[in-house]
C-alpha cells in the first residue's frame, strides 16, 4: 500500500479546537487503545501512570519555547512584516520564515521595538525561509524574550495570557519554535508519582 501525506489529511471543526488551556493539566482528555481487547478508552491524562510499570522509561524532551515571533517592519518603508525564528544557525544569524516573504529580499533591514533589535536578511533560502543576521545591546535572549511572542499554532486565535502555558513543567534548554504538545500535561505530582512508582525519568533535548 503506498500512501501519501493527502491520506492524513481530515477536517477538524474550529469550534472542537480548545482556544485556552485547562487549569489543571492533568485534566486533560486521554484516549487509551488496548491492542489486546481492541477496546478504545477515554481517560483523563492523569490516569498515565496506571499505564506506566516500575522499570518502565519515560523519555521526555527538554527543550524550551522561545518567544519566537516578532512583529516589526522594513527600515526603508515602515511596511508590517512578521517573523518566525526557526533554528539559530551560528551566533546572532538565524534560518526564518516571514511573511510577507516576498517584501523581504536580501539586504533588507527589519527592526523590531522601536530599533531595539535589528535584523539584516541575507539569504533567500529554497522553502521560502530567509537567513537574518540580529544586532542589538545587550543580551540577545533578553531582548527576545521583551519583543518577541509565544508561537501558538495559527489554529489557536485566543492570545495567551501566561507564556509559562506553552512550556512543559521540566522545559530547560532553549531552542523550539514550538512545543513538544503531548508534554504540556504532566505537572510536577504527577511526574513524581510516575518516579515513585518505579518509573526512570529520563531527559534529551529535541528543539522543534
Amino acid at each position: 500500500m503506498t500512501l501519501t501525506t493527502d491520506d492524513f489529511d481530515f477536517a477538524l471543526p474550529e469550534e472542537l479546537i480548545a482556544q485556552t488551556p485547562l487549569k489543571n493539566r492533568s485534566s486533560s482528555k486521554m484516549m487509551v487503545l488496548t491492542k489486546e481487547s481492541e477496546t478504545i478508552e477515554d481517560r483523563q491524562f492523569e490516569s498515565i501512570v496506571d499505564e506506566l510499570n516500575e522499570g518502565d522509561a519515560l523519555v521526555m524532551n527538554d527543550t524550551r519555547v522561545l518567544p519566537a515571533r516578532l512583529y516589526g517592519e522594513k527600515e526603508d518603508t515602515h511596511a508590517h512584516i512578521e517573523v518566525l525564528l526557526l533554528k539559530n544557525i551560528e551566533d546572532d544569524k538565524w534560518e526564518t520564515l516571514m511573511k510577507p516573504a516576498k517584501k523581504a529580499k536580501p539586504g533588507t533591514v527589519l527592526s523590531f521595538g522601536d530599533g531595539r533589535l535589528k535584523a539584516t536578511v541575507l539569504e533567500s533560502l529554497e522553502h521560502g525561509g530567509r537567513i537574518v543576521e540580529f544586532s542589538y545591546d545587550g543580551i540577545f535572549l533578553e531582548t527576545l524574550e521583551s519583543l518577541g511572542e509565544m508561537p501558538l499554532p495559527p489554529y489557536i486565535k485566543e492570545r495567551l495570557q501566561d507564556s509559562e502555558r506553552y512550556q512543559t513543567v521540566y522545559a530547560k534548554e532553549n531552542g523550539s519554535a514550538a512545543a513538544p504538545t503531548a508534554g504540556l500535561h504532566f505537572t510536577e505530582e504527577l511526574l513524581e508519582k510516575i518516579k515513585n512508582k518505579g518509573v526512570k525519568l529520563v531527559f534529551l533535548t529535541l528543539h522543534v
